[in-house]
């Protein structure tokens, strides 16, 4: 059988798509603008047109996807989906005996590159603080809801799920109960002690048969998670803080952050944090390196 040239291949390909998977023509036109793009990198590459199947090898593979990252600036899902479209194509075109060996196999994807985590820096911590209203009942309960996430490091899910029997004020902890039902114990410093302890203390807000929820909603029922996600957004704002996508998640990030620019051991940190692997903490790592940016920049030389 004629080994058919990589556009007749690809003819084929895109019949086998459309017959045989049955795909989308959205998902059809993607891999058609894929291997285009490909095929026609190669005419270049190769000085050939036609370009001959058995001519394309893993090195090929590799270096167009060097290509599209270092000189087109595509990012890593848009690679990895070229990738997962050459993949597939080649195994097409083993499994029709069109090649001997399929050049795509095991080429790794590029790895995302890690985001940095969002945080506040101390003074946006204070102006986020000083922002709701703690004349009012509802400006004490956020205020309690934002210490307790910046100054804690609590999930959302654990910051609505606080019962009172969790808080402690004798000994200035609270219970948490984390993921996979672990629990771990909390801190508390002056400023959630003293925003927990306006709120709860509040006979408007607490009445004697209030729920046992730590935060409540204005029915005097368990705060829900969208309604925090919306206090700590009008807050920022309020406070003009100019940080896209903080979240209460973020404030969590906060709270790692500043207690190791404070030098607090990354493990001690993790179990504050309730992380199962330390690698989840090492992330925050990254705040360090301003500071140790200012220390170089005293060295001199004798």
């Amino acid at each position: 059988m004629a080994v058919p040239h990589f556009h007749h291949a690809v003819e084929s390909f895109a019949t086998w798509l459309r017959v045989e998977r049955n795909l989308s023509p959205r998902t059809r036109d993607a891999y058609a603008f894929d291997l285009g793009a490909f095929g026609g990198w190669l005419v270049e590459v190769l000085a050939s047109d036609p370009i001959p199947l058995p001519a394309i090898r893993r090195d090929h593979i590799e270096e167009y996807v060097a290509y599209l990252r270092n000189e087109r600036g595509h990012a890593s899902s848009t690679l990895n989906r070229t990738l997962s479209c050459l993949r597939t194509f080649f195994r097409f075109c083993a499994e029709e005996k069109y090649i001997e060996r399929n050049p795509a196999t095991d080429i790794a994807p590029p790895k995302k590159p890690s985001k940095l985590p969002v945080y506040l820096g101390a003074e946006e911590v204070r102006r986020l603080f000083a922002a709701p209203d703690a004349t009012t009942v509802a400006g004490r309960r956020d205020l309690a809801i934002l210490t307790t996430l910046a100054f804690c490091g609590l999930r959302l899910q654990e910051l609505v799920g606080l019962d009172t029997i969790d808080l402690d004020f004798s000994r200035d902890t609270v219970r948490v109960i984390g993921k996979g039902s672990k629990e771990r114990l909390v801190p508390l410093n002056d400023d959630v002690k003293a925003a927990l302890l306006a709120m709860l203390q509040d006979p408007d807000r607490r009445p004697a048969e209030a729920e046992r929820a730590v935060f409540l909603n204005k029915n005097g029922r368990r705060i829900g998670g969208r309604a925090v996600q919306y206090i700590v957004d009008r807050h920022i704002r309020a406070a003009g803080i100019d940080r896209k996508g903080v979240s209460p998640h973020k404030l969590r990030h906060t709270f790692a952050t500043l207690l190791h620019d404070r030098d607090v051991d990354l493990v001690d940190i993790q179990s504050l944090l309730g992380h199962a692997s330390l690698a989840s903490t090492q992330i925050y790592t990254h705040t360090n390196v301003r500071r140790l940016q200012k220390t170089i920049d005293l060295l001199e030389v004798e």
